[in-house]
């Protein structure tokens, strides 16, 4: 694809900002075969973006930075959202540790707003989950993050694990039932069905889901089944962006 025929575009966009070693062929390929309605294109430099024509910045929804851009967030983030305010700026990283050292670095100088993560050291489902919910608006930060940002003002932010999510509050009362296998959630799905769902939301494997909620993998799995059976999606990933559209939906100042 040339650079003048993604600056035309009218589709809804996500521009990766990195080298192909960060952000290869590979993986925007199968970011388009997944999403094929997104426009994904990979840039060299924030700078680059930045300069770029695009006749609808409105329509980026998501940018993707390279962990090596972190240093430069500061002064970057806010040029970004200021161009593209419909966007959700997410920094990518495949080792937790640096990026975390860099976070308390920063956080010393000021409050790290309107910042999400992905992790690329994920597997593809889970990975393309986290894609789309960035996609959608959503600011996740990882577990493994939270105490690097913990007390900071972010807006909309999606932890994990040690906090309760905007996709959690959207079923919390079903989620406390005393007896979630016997009552059943919206949707025909019972509280069980909720809590494994919730966790497949959040990007999370089979196996962490088991630890989690007490169950085996094959229990894991055979929800995970009757939850897409139930809501006549083809598989997991479609199963997450449902129960964030219903969250989003609950949400809303009725």
């Amino acid at each position: 694809m040339q650079e003048n025929e993604y600056r035309r575009t009218d589709k809804i966009s996500c521009y990766f900002v990195g080298n192909s070693h960060d952000f290869s062929d590979t993986l925007l390929t199968l970011a388009r075969t997944k999403f094929d309605n997104i426009e994904f294109c990979r840039l060299a430099s924030v700078e680059e973006l930045l300069e770029l024509s695009i006749c609808r910045p409105d329509r980026v929804r998501s940018i993707i930075l390279n962990q090596s851009m972190a240093v430069g967030l500061k002064t970057e983030l806010p040029m970004l959202l200021e161009r593209f305010s419909n966007a959700t700026v997410a920094l990518s990283y495949r080792q937790s540790k640096p990026i975390r050292t860099i976070l308390n670095e920063m956080r010393t100088s000021g409050p790290l707003l309107n910042l999400a993560f992905l992790p690329m050291n994920r597997d593809v489902d889970c990975w393309l989950t986290l894609l789309q919910l960035l996609i959608c608006g959503e600011k996740y930060v990882p577990s493994e993050l939270y105490d690097a940002v913990e007390g900071q003002t972010l807006q909309g932010v999606v932890p994990c694990e040690k906090h309760t999510t905007p996709l959690q509050t959207a079923v919390q009362d079903s989620l406390s039932l005393p007896d979630p296998a016997l009552k059943v959630a919206k949707s025909d799905l019972t509280c069980r069905e909720m809590q494994v769902l919730t966790c497949v939301a959040e990007g999370k494997q089979n196996k962490i889901i088991a630890n989690r909620l007490g169950l085996s993998e094959h229990t894991v799995k055979l929800h995970i089944h009757h939850v897409i059976s139930k809501l006549g999606v083809n598989n997991r990933t479609e199963a997450a962006v449902w129960f964030l559209e219903q969250s989003k939906m609950e949400m809303r100042p009725r």
